[in-house]
């Protein structure tokens, strides 16, 4: 299924109804939610604005949905500036469960934001998730 982002683009109670609508599918489909997923890399600010709150929404009920995105994340997600989109991929680092290599890469992504991003949301987002990674890390170590 193709989401029809250029409807979404449009101020009416029909986008956001479509909107709701599409949540709760790709809160349920993986591969919905994998377009959902790209939209975050679509050519249109407003556009991946939309699909990475809508991942923000659906990872807060299903963070292993980002598990098949992890490379995504790491090669495609860290290069985006916009501090719109920028504010949410700084949560959904916390959200994954990344093996050591994986690791390392994000949490120096994080640390760049934290110090060189002019954006404050995106600095805190960032260190929440440094600091639910830092958790994450502890438990492991734990077993």
């Amino acid at each position: 299924m193709l989401i029809p982002w250029e409807m979404l683009r449009e101020d009416k109670e029909e986008s956001n109804n479509l909107l709701e609508k599409l949540l709760e599918i790709a809160a349920a489909d993986p591969l919905l939610f994998g377009e959902v997923v790209r939209g975050i890399l679509h050519d249109d600010p407003f556009i991946q604005v939309q699909a990475a709150t809508m991942v923000e929404k659906v990872t807060c009920v299903r963070p292993l949905f980002l598990t098949l995105y992890k490379r995504l994340m790491i090669n495609e997600f860290s290069a985006i500036e916009q501090p719109q989109v920028r504010r949410v991929v700084a949560l959904l680092y916390g959200r994954v469960l990344w093996d050591e290599w994986e690791m390392k890469q994000v949490v120096t992504l994080l640390k760049d934001w934290i110090e060189n991003d002019k954006d404050k949301e995106v600095r805190e987002n960032s260190i929440n998730s440094l600091q639910t990674l830092d958790m994450q890390n502890e438990r492991r170590q734990a077993f």
